[in-house]
């Protein structure tokens, strides 16, 4: 019996130096799906990079396009935001949520919000820009006059 047990054993060991590879990867691919899927589909901890709210009016916003022919425009800042974070401020229905669309002051780690920058991006922006302040007919300088309406400079 002795003899029997040692060829088994000599066997089984050449198995394993035959398939080592098989040993070995199988069940490290099978531990880093399970990890990988924790980290992303339970934990959420990845980063989110969205189109958020812009005002034309006070922000110097991106401008985007519905459609290709570029008839109907938006305007929006870029957002990213921790994904986790995201899901604990909006819950499940992130697209109706006005969190989504800025950073909030607490506990919101690695969250940005850019704005367009008309020397770096140039035609990608939208600023709004006052015309310049002119005195009313008869009052000869006295006090500012009212605002006209903004322009757009494209």
């Amino acid at each position: 019996m002795k003899s029997a047990d040692i060829l088994y054993e000599i066997q089984a060991r050449m198995n394993f130096r035959d398939n080592i590879v098989v040993y070995t990867l199988v069940p490290l691919i099978t531990i880093l799906i399970i990890w990988t899927y924790a980290r992303f589909m339970i934990q959420h901890d990845y980063i989110v990079a969205y189109e958020g709210a812009c005002d034309v009016a006070t922000d110097s916003c991106f401008i985007g396009c519905e459609d290709d022919e570029c008839t109907s425009t938006y305007y929006f800042a870029q957002v990213r935001k921790q994904a986790n974070n995201l899901y604990a401020q909006c819950g499940p229905n992130i697209t109706d949520c006005d969190n989504a669309n800025g950073c909030l002051l607490q506990n919101d780690e690695r969250c940005s919000v850019t704005y367009c920058d008309p020397e770096v991006d140039g035609d990608a922006c939208e600023t709004i820009t006052m015309r310049p302040l002119q005195p009313l007919e008869g009052t000869a300088g006295a006090g500012p006059a009212a605002p006209e309406s903004p322009t757009s400079s494209i």
